[in-house]
């Protein structure tokens, strides 16, 4: 009896040690894959081409104009969103936001600037609730401004603190935070308010090297999944169900910004000698779609990210093959088309119809087609939108 009970107690302690060996290797292992995946998500910027054909990664290309009128001139674009066969624009500069249909036509403008209900100083962004089909402002004094589809104001809600811009996503507001402020670092780098207005806080911001220096371009957009980039980080994190995490990484090889040189704190002037000397520090405009990723950089040009291959290119400039002209700045669409806009303004175009008109040599720098579609717009024309779907 007694060695019946040495016995089962030796194979109960085997069995434990077999166990414990075996949740050890595949806490090894799974590290191991993790590691792995980690590493190979990282892609090298492999070419960097002077000019490429839009339809490479583009598909389904449409030009047209923006209606003008006396209460929808545009000066730029800041974000545009696309929701039930209507874009929905942001001009900063001029504290608007703008409504078209999809074909350019002009729909309703809110400009409604003031200290009273339902107005604001400044417009810093906005986002659409999909849920609760509402239109809402990222506005200052800080604020969250709700408006209907259709242009008709709802309610306003204050915040507490300072943010620069917004995404919505299944009922749930993010907010990218201003990282410093008053000379000291945020505790985070967004702020998520669920729908029972409960608020969290997510990814520890990076030390702060150029605190003053703002940068153009989208860091934070809001189609699913949400993307968030920032300054001095080559990852772009997803933001989904009030989480972040990394989404895709990018070694630019000799555009990386020297690991040496963020040892010191930088003036605007000083980093804009990066650019110069073309390293990037910032990513911005990320537009995603099944097979390719686009975005912007500090740097001229257009950054795309093959997902099949994991290949990242990067392009100069895009070829109209239709209008056979060249494109360069282009902001992401928000919505379920994985669309973007490349915008060409008419003084451009004005300028190179001159320069043809007065030099006949020059004519095969621009398209009959381009001609034609210049002599229809004036000089306070709003810009001409070269419309796309990413594949």
């Amino acid at each position: 009896m007694i060695l019946a009970q040495i016995l089962v107690k030796d194979l109960f302690n085997m069995i434990k040690k077999i166990f414990f060996s075996s949740f050890l290797l595949i806490i090894m292992f799974c590290g191991c894959m993790t590691q792995n995946e980690i590493t190979g998500s990282v892609a090298k910027l492999e070419t960097v081409e002077k000019v490429v054909d839009d339809t490479l990664f583009l598909k389904n290309p449409q030009v047209f104009c923006l209606e003008t009128k006396d209460n929808a001139l545009i000066k730029r674009i800041n974000r545009v969103i696309e929701w039930k066969n209507t874009y929905y624009i942001l001009d900063k500069s001029m504290k608007q936001v703008l409504a078209f249909n999809d074909k350019g036509r002009h729909l309703f403008t809110i400009h409604r600037v003031g200290i009273g209900k339902g107005e604001y100083g400044s417009i810093l962004d906005i986002a659409i609730d999909r849920q609760n089909e509402n239109l809402v402002f990222l506005a200052d004094p800080t604020s969250l401004i709700y408006y209907d589809l259709q242009g008709n104001f709802i309610k306003t809600t204050k915040l507490q603190g300072y943010y620069h811009s917004i995404a919505i996503d299944n009922g749930v507001t993010y907010l990218e935070n201003a990282t410093y402020i008053n000379n000291q670092l945020s505790t985070s780098s967004i702020t998520v308010i669920a729908p029972d207005n409960q608020k969290t806080e997510l990814l520890k911001p990076l030390r702060e090297i150029a605190p003053y220096c703002f940068i153009g371009g989208s860091r934070l957009n809001g189609t699913t999944p949400i993307v968030f980039t920032r300054k001095f980080d080559n990852t772009i994190y997803q933001l989904e169900d009030g989480k972040i995490t990394p989404y895709y990484s990018f070694d630019f090889m000799n555009e990386n910004f020297p690991e040496a040189a963020k040892d010191k704190e930088y003036t605007c002037r000083e980093l804009n000698k990066f650019t110069w000397d073309r390293y990037v520090y910032l990513m911005t405009n990320v537009a995603n779609a099944p097979q390719y990723l686009m975005f912007s950089t500090n740097l001229f040009g257009v950054y795309v990210f093959d997902k099949t291959q994991n290949k990242l290119l990067k392009y100069n400039k895009i070829r109209n093959t239709g209008y056979q002209t060249d494109l360069h700045q282009y902001i992401p669409v928000e919505g379920a088309n994985n669309r973007v806009f490349f915008t060409v303004y008419p003084t451009t175009l004005f300028s190179l119809k001159a320069i043809v008109d007065n030099h006949p040599s020059f004519k095969d720098k621009m398209s009959d087609k381009l001609y034609k579609l210049t002599e229809s717009l004036d000089s306070d024309s709003n810009p001409v939108i070269f419309s796309y779907q990413i594949k």
